[in-house]
């Protein structure tokens, strides 16, 4: 589920913010800027995720947005903490993912689109924990991931609002939305 752990509050300040910043960009000529403040929020929605890959239980973490505008990208750096359920072996990394960015207009969606993990660090000796696990997440190194869904307006709002926006950029500031 995308916001495990979500709680009415967070709900609530994202619906504000986006009522806020509609009214903003009717002002400002129809466009206005998520900040890295904004897009804190709507990470801290959806992080910490965990999941299992087959014995394996990992969770991402402390999420911090980067913004690349000259190749208009996104980056997530976070942590990953990898623990094997049968033999309690742990292992963590810092990694950063990168990916393009687009609102899906018609699922509502703003999402990361061909994210890959642009780098990943192995702290102290994780690397040698488990070594199978850790060798199955660093092929993922470089490897296109199936699509991030940062923010689902359909999921926050019920359905009551959908924008349509014309165009989404990456600036070095945060994201550029514009009707």
């Amino acid at each position: 589920m995308l916001f495990k752990g979500f709680r009415f509050s967070q709900a609530h300040k994202i619906v504000v913010l986006i009522s806020a910043s509609l009214l903003a960009s009717v002002v400002c000529a129809f466009g206005f800027m998520i900040g890295e403040s904004q897009v804190n929020a709507m990470l801290e929605m959806t992080f910490p995720y965990e999941t299992r890959m087959g014995e394996n239980h990992i969770t991402l973490s402390e999420p911090k947005p980067h913004f690349y505008e000259k190749s208009q990208e996104v980056g997530i750096a976070l942590n990953i903490s990898l623990k094997d359920v049968v033999s309690g072996q742990t292992a963590k990394a810092k990694a950063l993912v990168k990916g393009g960015i687009r609102f899906d207009n018609k699922a509502q969606q703003l999402q990361l689109v061909k994210p890959k993990i642009a780098s990943l660090d192995w702290l102290g000796s994780s690397a040698a924990a488990d070594k199978d696990l850790v060798n199955q997440v660093t092929q993922l190194v470089g490897q296109d991931l199936p699509v991030i869904v940062l923010l689902d307006i359909k999921q926050l709002t019920g359905s009551a609002f959908t924008p349509t926006l014309s165009d989404i950029n990456v600036k070095r500031s945060g994201i550029e939305v514009v009707f």
